[in-house]
């Protein structure tokens, strides 16, 4: 006796799970139970098994979605073993258990048998004796209950049923759709809707079955939207029922928590859809959070039971996620489309008061000091409501700053457009708007995107130019941040120079002479000097920070005194190798202006001296920064090349390979710095005849460094004289 449940396709994946089924069948069967997401395919699995055992044994499938239809089935059931009319009759009237007789039946089967209750998602529609194991066959259930009394009763092996992997659910939908399709455009599809095996039937539905259009894969992925269900909804067939549709398949699981009593599991996940589709740790829902804020639908005493009844009927996990201090942070998490399908029926008289309440969460687990780990898995809530939620702008702000702190540029970027993209909240908001910009435009460079940054901070400094008299360190700050971007992309150097000296008087009238971020233009102005090939001058420079560094003054002091010192280190070893005839890196850098090589020569510069400084500059850099911060690795890059010049090869090329190992570790293998680090090691190795190593990696690095920054970037220009000493090498190594 079966339902018909029809497939639109063959199943996929579930491998393993197919095999634990048969082999629990062989074994003797008892009460196994599929349990899972509403959607996942538990049917599908169930209805496979069912076919399997057809020619070898009886099956028998129940409708078990309600009491009654379980009860009518079951009665079919007693009658297909051999029940009598009257017998079946007195258990419908209610004159004999009807579980009773039912189970008397399969026991008494002369045909071993599988028995499918289908959709037992109610709690109680299994009480009352109907869910029992025996020797005789074996009980399939399918459910969205993780958690029942009557599994237990049963002594039942529970099976979870989850998502696809990607690869099949794109296969799935290409065995859906007819037709050629792009590959990517199919996985980006099945990536889209989570691998759920509903929705992706939903879509090669609607994709192979259209009349008067003919989308592609590519253009229906286009037209899913921020709220897919709509469109997802249109591949069912006309008689479908909720179970068969995205907007009706997950209301029969929270209808049935509210009719438990539980309507605040509703509540959470409007919450929760409020965020993004990452793990939400469960420390932003615990009591103390929530109720210092005002949810709609939920209060801090009743947040629990909504959420075990969530997690019982499936529609929320909890997963652990390891910290960097090996503790285990829990978290929750639902399915990306259960969120946008939950977010798009938020009534709008109460989505404000909602996000105001989830960015009021995010902000309290941001700012409130928590732990790293937990704050780090908020971030992704973070940016997903920034676009909406101007109240979290305070708390992206700090994430932001503590990633420049540590030098992860990277990292504060998406934080950095955030804060600039959200609507300014008015007038008062315009000061702090345009430090946002600058900020920005300082991480675009740091990050490595020399030209990017430089439109960004010319639009910066316009703006600060304007707010001038309200804020005249604004002005400062743009003109430092666009000197440096100027110095870096390897133009406008004398832009960059007079923008230094532009923010050197700014800070000075309004800070005084000995305060630091005085001092750090100063300091600037010897890194641009240097760069213009004034050796001299970047000299003298150099010996007046020097002198001023020990009495600065200001909130930076020992971040200013500590840059500087590398600022005077590097400045030194250029000039140094103006005069080291062996130097390789004399022509790598610029050419001595007129009467450079004089004030050099007046220096007495050593090459122990200037190794010194740049150890000194090291040593600081690691004290203040750490070993890992960009800085740090800046400094220790500058110390290769004095020990290199100073002849200490061994030194020069253990820092370079762990300057390199940093900057690929912190800033990407593709950044400017990484690949002049690499072009520079390349270079080493070529001169000591490590042609073999050096050869791969100077290649490497000029091919980057001529894609990202062009031919005639200064770094292009150190590659390409990497290459140069490579082949060079290469005769002696073969002669």
């Amino acid at each position: 006796m079966a339902l018909s449940v029809p497939l639109r396709a063959g199943l996929r994946d579930r491998e393993e799970l197919r095999k634990e089924l048969l082999a629990a069948v062989d074994a003797g069967g008892g009460v196994q139970v599929l349990h899972g997401f509403g959607g996942c395919g538990k049917t599908a699995v169930a209805r496979w098994l069912f076919d399997q055992l057809t020619p070898s044994r009886v099956t028998l499938w129940v409708d078990a979605s309600t009491e009654l239809q379980l009860r009518a089935g079951m009665l079919a059931v007693a009658a297909d073993r051999g029940a009598s009319a009257e017998e079946v009759r007195a258990a419908q009237e209610g004159r004999r258990a009807a579980a009773d007789l039912a189970w008397q039946r399969l026991d008494a089967s002369p045909e071993p048998w599988l028995l499918v209750l289908d959709n037992a998602d109610g709690r109680k529609v299994l009480s009352d004796g109907w869910l029992r194991s025996s020797a005789r066959g074996t009980v399939l259930v399918t459910s969205r209950q993780a958690v029942d009394p009557a599994w237990t009763q049963a002594d039942a092996q529970m099976h979870r049923v989850d998502v696809l992997p990607l690869a099949e659910a794109a296969q799935l939908l290409h065995d859906l759709v007819p037709g050629d399709h792009q590959p990517e455009a199919t996985l980006r599809l099945a990536e889209r809707l989570g691998c759920h095996p509903l929705a992706l039937t939903l879509a090669g539905g609607f994709l192979s079955q259209q009349l008067l259009e003919n989308w592609t894969v590519e253009e229906y992925l286009d037209r899913l939207g921020r709220d897919p269900v709509a469109l997802l909804d249109r591949g069912a067939g006309l008689e479908s029922g909720a179970r068969e549709r995205l907007s009706g398949t997950w209301h029969l699981s929270l209808d049935a928590l509210t009719q438990r009593g539980l309507p605040e599991a509703m509540a959470i996940l409007r919450l929760l859809s409020c965020w993004g589709h990452a793990p939400v740790p469960l420390a932003m829902l615990a009591p103390p959070a929530l109720g210092a804020v005002e949810a709609p639908g939920i209060t801090a005493e009743r947040v629990e039971s909504g959420l075990r009844g969530l997690l019982s009927a499936s529609l929320v996990d909890l997963i652990e996620i390891p910290g960097a201090d090996g503790r285990r942070v829990r978290c929750v998490t639902a399915h990306g489309l259960l969120l946008e399908t939950i977010a798009a029926g938020i009534p709008g008289v109460g989505r404000v008061a909602m996000y105001e309440a989830a960015a009021e969460l995010v902000s309290q687990a941001v700012l409130n000091g928590g732990d790293g780990t937990t704050t780090r898995l908020v971030e992704p809530h973070l940016l997903a409501m920034l676009a909406n939620a101007g109240q979290v702008v305070d708390a992206a702000r700090h994430v932001r700053e503590s990633y420049c702190v540590a030098g992860r540029w990277a990292d504060a970027l998406p934080f950095a457009r955030g804060v600039v993209a959200t609507p300014s909240a008015g007038a008062a908001e315009d000061v702090f708007t345009v430090a946002d910009a600058i900020r920005l435009g300082e991480i675009i460079h740091q990050s490595g995107d020399f030209v990017g940054a430089e439109p960004a901070l010319q639009k910066a400094l316009r703006a600060a130019t304007v707010r001038a008299r309200e804020a005249p360190l604004l002005e400062a700050d743009a003109c430092i941040q666009l000197s440096l971007c100027y110095a870096k992309s390897g133009r406008h150097t004398q832009a960059a120079l007079q923008n230094l000296h532009r923010a050197s008087e700014i800070r000075s009238r309004i800070l005084g002479p000995a305060h630091a971020d005085v001092v750090e233009s100063l300091s600037l102005r010897v890194d641009g000097q240097r760069l213009l090939g004034n050796y001299g001058e970047s000299l003298r420079l150099a010996r007046q920070v020097a002198k001023m560094l020990p009495s600065l003054h200001g909130e930076r002091s020992e971040e200013v005194t500590v840059r500087a010192l590398l600022n005077i280190a590097a400045a030194m070893q250029n000039a140094y190798a103006v005069l080291a005839p062996m130097s390789p890196w004399r022509a790598t850098i610029a050419e001595p202006t007129a009467g450079s090589v004089v004030a050099i020569e007046a220096q007495d510069l050593s090459g122990s001296v200037v190794r010194k400084r740049a150890q000194d500059a090291l040593d600081a850099s690691v004290a203040c920064f750490g070993p890992d911060h960009s800085q740090t690795a800046a400094a220790r890059h500058n110390l290769a090349l004095a020990a290199w010049d100073y002849g200490d090869e061994q030194t020069a090329i253990a820092e370079f390979r762990k300057t390199i190992e940093t900057r690929t570790a912190h800033l990407g293998s593709e950044h400017p710095w990484t690949i002049e680090a690499s072009g520079r090691l390349a270079h080493c190795l070529a001169l000591r005849g490590n042609t073999a190593e050096a050869a791969p990696l100077a290649d490497r690095a000029f091919n980057d460094a001529l894609r990202l920054l062009g031919p005639d970037h200064i770094i292009t220009v150190r590659c390409a004289a990497a290459q140069k000493a490579v082949r060079a090498a290469i005769p002696q190594d073969s002669g």
